[in-house]
């Protein structure tokens, strides 16, 4: 197995510890089923990040640098891991007037120094807080090109990285994705659960008993029917490919009206799963910004979630494409 280095996001001036034992304990079950991945404490010094005016320099946040650094020494210390690199304070070097300059910071280390995974811990702020604070994991998961594992503020203890559900709309980029699911999978040594809810007509037509589809009225019963069975046959055939991988895969093709992120939660304390594996962008209405349903899953999931960008992927399987063409 290769040397894999993941980038554990500290904030070393943040008092609540919770957060702390939380991404720690996650990093720990990954080690668990991946003994050599290196890990690398970083922070970020940014004015945003110490709450600071912007009215003050990079010069005089730099005065923060002993304190930062001996914190995060610290810090590393007390983890006690077997393959570390040495911590790092990267400064930021712009003055932004939100958190998003030291986000970028960090997305854009992972990037050049090609780490495969961000492990951060989050708040899960609700309300007015997080409205004005703002919060560093979910703008990270909106930025970073690298996969980011999201240890939430219900993650109190890790459990084992045996069983990852992966819910899926079966777009085009989530199959590309679903690809990379099961890579992981293999070198965790787990099993998937493969999870699809099939969306149901809006209430005002559902009321009606017919559905708009082609051009056609149909009955709700005939579409949704027509839906559940396509649904089901898709997600057979992925579980076939990857059985073929060696891998045990099951899979809940889900009909019921329900909160898809409450329902995915719940499935995932139900069957004691390690992981949720998710796609940034989700739901049949993607957006530019980070899908709604990942985001609630990764603020309340009591297991970690591990967000990745099909849209990154699909743009490296399209670069692969043009450079085979070319040779």
């Amino acid at each position: 197995m290769a040397h894999r280095k993941l980038i554990w996001a500290v904030d070393v001036f943040e008092t609540d510890s919770h957060m702390h034992r939380h991404a720690l304990s996650v990093i720990r079950r990954l080690l668990e089923r991946e003994p050599l991945i290196t890990v690398e404490p970083v922070y970020i010094l940014s004015p945003s990040q110490l709450k600071l005016s912007t009215e003050f320099s990079v010069p005089a946040v730099e005065n923060y640098r002993p304190a930062a650094e001996s914190l995060l020494q610290h810090i590393t210390q007390e983890a006690k891991f077997k393959n570390s690199l040495p911590p790092k304070v990267l400064t930021e070097t712009a003055l932004p007037s939100v958190s998003f300059g030291a986000v970028a910071g960090l997305a854009d280390y992972a990037e050049q120094t090609q780490a495969e995974l961000i492990v951060v811990g989050s708040h899960g702020r609700h309300g007015m807080s997080r409205a004005f604070l703002g919060s560093f994991a979910e703008s990270l998961l909106l930025l970073s090109k690298v996969p980011v594992l999201v240890a939430g503020n219900a993650v109190h203890r890790a459990r084992e990285m045996d069983h990852i559900v992966y819910p899926t709309d079966f777009s085009s980029h989530s199959e590309l994705l679903f690809r990379r699911v099961v890579d992981e999978a293999l070198e965790l040594n787990a099993r998937i659960t493969l999870f699809h809810a099939v969306p149901s007509p809006i209430e005002p037509v559902f009321s009606t008993g017919v559905y708009l589809l082609g051009g056609a009225w149909l009955p709700v019963h005939s579409y949704f029917s027509r839906e559940v069975l396509r649904a089901q046959n898709r997600a057979e055939r992925w579980a076939r490919w990857a059985r073929r991988s060696g891998l045990s895969i099951d899979v809940i093709v889900h009909t019921q009206p329900s909160n898809i992120a409450d329902t995915i939660i719940e499935l995932a304390r139900r069957t004691n799963a390690g992981l949720i594996m998710m796609d940034a962008q989700s739901g049949p209405m993607r957006s530019v910004l980070i899908g709604s349903i990942t985001r609630q899953v990764a603020r309340h999931a009591d297991c970690p979630v591990w967000v990745m960008r099909s849209s990154i992927l699909a743009e490296f399987k399209s670069a692969e494409r043009k450079q085979r063409r070319a040779a």
